[in-house]
This record gives structure tokens, C-alpha cells and sequence, in this order.
């Protein structure tokens, strides 16, 4: 889809040319289904890692830069929209959030099931709770850490957390998508 302009030009490479093609908010996903399912399993991966895991929002911002930089490579468009730009980087968050729960699930399952660290991994997030409910002397603060504590507490609290996990993969992963389509314009204008 080029504009009228753009086929009667003799020199159709001409960067104005370019931008005004690449401007156009269409996504070829097969290119970024590739692009976006590299990332995330990068991004789920580095989230995971125990020694460098504390910086999980920056590899949310890095996962979907690397989505669009990836795209970028595949593509004819060397120039991308925000648009364009923030579709990569939602497709690279989900999926990286993905591989993050499909890894976490079956590390449990495994811990769990065939390591019989079950009741170890509950002990654990008892003393996390202990202590977070310790700092906090509200009566109020105490009954919530009591309930969460129940199999029906404990599930909601997984819910929402997995909630919260989807949410910062999307939108850290999209503000990087964002940020590789802007750059990668100032780069090609310069």
C-alpha cells in the first residue's frame, strides 16, 4: 500500500519514501511472532535467574527492545511506528510472561511432586508473611497475613500475583518496544 506519489517517483528509494511507508501501522506477524517468542523466552529466563532476577523490570523493558530490534532485522522496514513499535512489544511481554508462568508452574510442580519440597516451599512463604505482617503492627495487616495463609487465601494471593507478573511484563515490555521504534527512527534520520 504506497501512495500515488510514491510509484509515479523515479527514485522510489528515497528516504521520504521510506518513512512514509514505514509509517503505516501494519505489523507482519509472522515476523513478529518469531521476533516476540525469542524475546520473551529471553526475558523469561533473565526474570528467573536467581542472581540477577531482582532486576526483573529492566529485562521486561530489554525483552520488548530486543522483540522490535529483532524485527526490525527480519522485516523490509528498516523505520517502525510507536505503534508498530508497542504491538511487538505487548506480543513479546505476553509471551514472555508466558514462558515465566509455564517455568515457574513446572519448577513447582517438580518441587513439589517429585522433590517432595512441598511443605519446605510453604514454610518459606509462611516466614515471608511472618515477617512482612512483623513490620506491620495494624490488627488489620495481621488478619490479612492469617487469611492468605489459608488454601483459599494462598490461591487468590497466586491469582494476584500472576495478574500483577502479566501486567508489568505488558506494559515494561511495550514501553522497550516503544522506546527500540524510536530510536531506531532518530538513528535513519540522522
Amino acid at each position: 500500500m504506497t501512495s500515488p506519489a510514491a510509484t509515479d517517483d523515479p527514485n522510489p528509494g528515497r528516504a521520504e519514501d521510506i518513512l512514509s511507508v514505514a509509517s503505516i501501522p501494519t505489523v507482519h506477524w509472522r515476523h513478529a511472532l518469531r521476533s516476540a517468542s525469542a524475546a520473551g523466552l529471553a526475558m523469561a529466563v533473565a526474570c528467573l535467574l536467581p542472581a540477577i532476577s531482582l532486576l526483573f523490570p529492566l529485562w521486561m523493558l530489554a525483552g520488548g527492545w530486543f522483540a522490535v530490534v529483532l524485527y526490525r532485522r527480519r522485516s523490509s522496514f528498516p523505520l517502525l511506528s510507536a505503534a508498530v513499535g508497542s504491538k511487538i512489544g505487548a506480543l513479546a511481554g505476553l509471551l514472555g510472561f508466558a514462558f515465566f508462568a509455564l517455568f515457574t508452574a513446572a519448577y513447582l510442580a517438580i518441587a513439589t511432586v517429585i522433590l517432595h519440597q512441598g511443605e519446605q516451599i510453604r514454610a518459606t512463604l509462611r516466614s515471608a508473611l511472618d515477617q512482612a505482617a512483623a513490620r506491620n503492627p495494624d490488627p488489620a495487616a495481621q488478619a490479612i497475613v492469617q487469611w492468605v495463609q489459608t488454601p483459599e487465601g494462598l490461591a487468590l494471593a497466586v491469582v494476584f500475583s500472576l495478574f500483577l507478573f502479566l501486567l508489568a511484563f505488558l506494559l515494561f515490555s511495550i514501553a522497550g518496544g516503544i522506546f527500540a521504534a524510536t530510536v531506531g527512527r532518530r538513528k535513519l534520520h540522522s
